[in-house]
């Protein structure tokens, strides 16, 4: 019996985006594109839940965006121009008419747009941000099509499709705040031609709908921006899933004096750090990015009432990953603190290495989340083959013939609990609710309610919406619901001085943060205002004092008993800290000098906050006036008296430090200073600098003292003793340290001993001299007559430092640099480079170079399952071209890693013993040698170590192998990701 084959499995065949063989029985297992009906199956759902598809293709087309406006209506945000810019975007409106959880009636707004990026529903219409720039669309004759457009903001960036301006989001303070993409731009408003140019590069934008005013805020976020119940807002980035703004721009601006580390946290795992499970064997830019976030975006925080679990939590697209990922979020201070969970937590228990949402089909791409009416959560898949923009890409996928794969289809999904009961959809439609109607839904629970009412509210502002929202923030037992009545009313002047003192004495600490907030724009300084800051500078929660010091730090009196408490408390938060230090500004001197004057220790004890008591006091010291300094250098006499009491400190320690090492940073003579005070204190220094010789002898002390002591002997000028530590068995982890520390010392004998030794020196240890020689003229000179003299290698010194070198302002340093540069390469390899240029053009074949790979340099590297990672890592090649490549094989000591360096150790037994030093302790180094074998020699077993100035890997691989054989190998090294046939190349691999 002959079958027939059904057109759409043979569509499907053709358009796989890489062939099935019997040969690879694993690929027929992955999932490319299943259909909308057969998508759900294929995912892994947290316990409890159920995923159902509510809109798929032809209905909606590559969707990136979803809001739902006050009719309950779905509004969607189709890029379907992405990567090209075609204009093909659009935005479409959605309904569900007869009521069967899905969206069947489908009308197109707006088109032909250009990379349209997000919307935010505003008076009957929508704002869109598209293609550098913000523009209102609304319909005028109930065709359910735009008909009036005004660009309401033009200057935002369009250098990249993926990194534009986006998230269009209403705020609690009446403004909407849009997302930078990262790209920046200098904004205009072109309704007003008199209106100022703003740069908004490194900042997110934000803008009032109904004055249009706007300016820069503090940021920026990539494609994401979200808030939480009370306006805390987040932004992500492709390597940061969740980023909290924590210091806005216009305190930035209100107290320009001091520099900002930083204006946002991260609040989930970044970079690195970051951990993801994905179904799918996910295809990463670099490789060694496999695992982590790599395209985070659409971060929201969980705000409904169907998912109460899930309240509170973070979640961040990784549509690479094919996934969704959660983290719980719990913050008691300025500070957050997180747990992370994957996966389930409906019973309470979370399950490792597993994602809240993750699919099996690698075309699920999630971009971006939104809370519907009826609490669920609804996910936008843009599914599409290819997420990654051709610029990020390497050469030979930039035309890969599936780029634009997956360009007609789309899906949206809604997780809600098994058999739950959601909200009457005739309960969604409230844009005709009265005020008072409105104003109740402030306390719904589910957060589109909230939001909703709260934005038709702020649009209609109408006069008897005022009481309303009084009796709500006077008696509402739900603390979001006076929050958002407090913004309003304080957003339409209809604030009374009564209601923030209710506000602020609120016994939950939300209300009262809100409370400081309004409260700055309504200062009149009277005696009752004064009274409340000073209650609020001093509430026992760390988020309320964090916030009061950023709204009064500039109303209330610095030398006032409430503003120097806080110095004991602010340092432990590195917000806190930052935020006292921009609130104080100049008189941050004064403050600590009344700290000083009381003679009292810090009472910090962890490293932790030791680094803010650096900060706090070390900013003051370079204030000080001469009498201040005195009382200064008094106080830190007094820290061998509290150590003779009690353990040491860390925070006295590093605050002592501080206040020299920024004496020192604006020329005070403090040295000088210390023999003006009476003898007992200048004996109190020597007491100092012999506690801390103890300190570094003691077994006991930890590691972060012992680090201290040395900066303070450093400080006390004890070039003797640190000289002692550096040729000290047991202190060799110290030596870059030490290296560092020793930049005051000018005797050239001490420097060419030092220098006579580089060749045994560990890599970190050399790069750190190098720096040290390269701060002083005569140092330099001494270290490049050991390069001249072949004590030293020119191949230990890297490019960065060469180029340090070259580029001397000393024309004699300069030139000698020049001419060690040019010993650097070797006539016989370039030689041997110069014919080995011919295979670039052979015909390579990448299979065969693997089995090259194997056989000649799988015992050092590693380039996906294959071989030993000893040497650098080869694996990510993607911005290596074939001719570089060619070089590093045929010349390999051109350029080496001096994490690399080829070292000999000989004992005293008379062994020899070769590899790469991977890690040095006191007692011991540990020496990495061909298949990753590992030998441990402990220091007092070694005669002498030397670096040969090679690398590990040797010359002359051409030897072994011919033209043919390194085409294939270079081609392997190039290409080895795409040998499982699940990317297709714009020109196909040789087999």
């Amino acid at each position: 019996m002959i079958r027939r084959i059904h057109w759409k499995s043979l569509l499907l065949f053709i358009l796989l985006p890489f062939p099935v063989t019997a040969q690879d029985e694993g690929l027929q297992k992955e999932i490319y594109s299943a259909s909308p009906e057969e998508s759900v199956k294929f995912f892994d759902v947290p316990t409890g839940m159920e995923l159902e598809l509510v809109a798929s293709e032809p209905h909606v087309i590559d969707p990136i965006a979803i809001r739902f406006d006050a009719h309950g209506r779905m509004w969607v945000v189709e890029m379907n121009d992405y990567p090209s810019g075609n204009g093909a975007s659009r935005i479409k409106l959605l309904e569900d008419l007869d009521s069967d959880g899905t969206y069947e009636t489908v009308r197109v707004f707006a088109d032909d747009l250009v990379f349209a990026t997000g919307l935010q529903p505003w008076k009957d219409g929508v704002i869109v941000t598209l293609a550098g720039q913000v523009v209102y669309f609304k319909d005028t004759d109930g065709d359910h099509k735009a008909d009036q457009r005004e660009v309401w903001y033009s200057g935002f960036a369009e250098d990249n499709q993926q990194l534009r301006a986006n998230h269009p989001r209403f705020g609690i303070d009446q403004n909407i705040y849009v997302a930078n993409g990262l790209r920046g731009g200098v904004v205009k408003n072109p309704r007003s031609p008199e209106s100022e140019p703003l740069n908004i590069s490194g900042m997110d934008f934000m803008f009032n709908p109904e004055t249009g005013a706007y300016q820069t805020v503090s940021g920026n976020g990539q494609y994401g921006l979200t808030f939480d119940d009370i306006g805390n807002r987040y932004v992500c980035s492709n390597r940061n899933p969740a980023m909290q703004i924590m210091i806005e721009d216009r305190y930035i601006k209100r107290y320009p004096s001091v520099p900002v580390l930083s204006v946002k946290k991260d609040v989930v795992k970044a970079g690195q750090d970051s951990v993801i499970y994905p179904l799918t064997k996910f295809w990463t830019t670099s490789n060694l990015h496999e695992g982590q976030f790599t395209a985070a975006c659409g971060v929201m925080v969980y705000r409904g009432h169907q998912l109460p679990w899930l309240k509170g939590t973070i979640l961040t697209c990784d549509p690479t990953g094919n996934l969704i990922h959660a983290e719980k979020i719990q913050s008691s201070s300025a500070d957050n603190s997180r747990y992370n969970y994957y996966g389930p937590y409906y019973y309470g228990t979370p399950t490792p290495e597993r994602e809240f949402l993750a699919s099996k089909d690698h075309w699920f791409r999630a971009v971006s989340m939104r809370t519907g009416p009826d609490g669920c959560l609804y996910i936008v898949d843009m599914h599409r083959a290819v997420i990654e923009h051709p610029q990020w890409v390497p050469d030979e996928l930039k035309d890969r013939k599936d780029a634009r794969s997956g360009d007609d289809k789309g899906r949206i999904y809604r997780l809600k609990p098994i058999n739950a009961r959601l909200e009457p959809k005739w309960n969604w439609s409230i844009e005709n609710y009265s005020a008072e109607e409105l104003v109740l839904l402030l306390e719904h629970p589910n957060s589109w309610q909230r939001d909703t009412a709260f934005r038709l509210l702020s649009e209609k502002r109408e006069e008897e919406a005022v009481g309303f929202l009084g009796r709500l923030l006077n008696y509402s037992r739900d603390p979001i619901a006076r929050i958002l009545a407090l913004r309003l009313l304080h957003g339409w002047d209809k604030l009374e001085a009564a209601q923030i003192m209710t506000a602020a004495s609120h016994y939950d600490r939300r209300l009262r943060i809100h409370a400081c907030m309004v409260l700055e724009d309504h200062w009149t300084n009277t005696p009752e205002q004064k009274t409340l800051a000073r209650k609020l500078l001093t509430d026992r929660e760390s988020a309320v004092r964090f916030q009061a010091i950023l709204s009064f730090g500039d109303k209330v009196n610095h030398d006032s008993p409430t503003w120097k408490g806080l110095l004991k408390t602010v340092v432990k938060d590195e917000y806190m800290t930052q935020a006292f230090l921009m609130a104080t500004a100049d008189d941050i001197g004064n403050l600590i000098t009344f700290a000083l004057e009381n003679g009292t220790p810090t009472g910090i004890t962890t490293d932790e906050h030791a680094e803010n008591v650096y900060r706090l006091y070390g900013l003051a010291a370079r204030s000080l006036t001469p009498e201040q300094q005195t009382i200064a250098l008094q106080w830190i006499a007094e820290l061998p008296g509290w150590v003779n009491k009690e353990a040491v400190a860390i925070g006295d320690v590093r605050a002592a430090r501080a206040i020299l090492e920024n004496f020192d940073a604006v020329q005070i003579d403090w040295r000088s200073q210390i023999e003006l005070l009476p003898e007992e204190k200048k004996i109190s220094f020597n007491v100092l600098w012999m506690l801390a010789r103890q300190w570094i002898n003691d077994a006991e002390s930890t590691e972060s003292l012992k680090r201290e002591a040395l900066q303070l002997l450093a400080l006390g000028r004890d070039a003797e003793f640190l000289l002692a530590l550096f040729n000290k068995t047991g202190f060799s982890h110290y030596h870059v340290d030490l290296l560092g520390l020793l930049h005051f010392e000018k005797d050239a004998a001490i420097w060419t001993s030092i220098i006579s030794r580089f060749s045994s020196m560990a890599p970190a240890v050399k790069r750190a001299l190098i720096d040290v020689v390269l701060r002083d003229v005569s140092r330099t000179k001494i270290f490049l007559s050991g390069l001249e003299k072949k004590a030293i290698s020119v191949n230990e010194i890297d490019a960065i430092r060469m180029n340090r070198l070259i580029g001397s302002t000393n024309t004699e340093i300069a030139e000698r640099a020049k001419a060690l540069q040019a010993t650097t390469v070797n006539a016989d390899r370039v030689a041997v480079l110069d014919e080995y240029k011919a295979v670039l053009v052979l015909d390579a074949f990448p299979r065969e170079g693997e089995k090259v790979f194997r056989q000649n340099c799988a015992t050092c590297h590693r380039i996906g399952n294959i071989g030993k990672q000893v040497a650098p890592d080869i694996s990510d090649s993607r911005t290596r071209q074939p001719l570089q490549l060619l070089t590093d094989i045929l010349q390999p000591n051109k350029a080496i890693d001096n994490n690399y360096m080829h070292y000999s150790v000989l004992t005293k037994d008379g062994q020899v013993l070769d590899g790469i030093i991977t890690e040095e302790t006191s007692t011991q180094i540990t020496l990495m040698q061909p298949e990753r074998k590992i030998v441990p020699v402990l220091r007092k077993e070694i005669d002498e170590i030397q670096s040969r100035g090679v690398s590990l890997m040797p010359e002359g691989l051409e030897k072994k192998i011919d033209h043919q054989q390194m085409a294939d190998l270079i081609s392997f090294i190039k290409n080895w990701r795409y040998l499982d046939g699940r990317t297709p190349l714009a020109k196909p691999l040789n087999e």
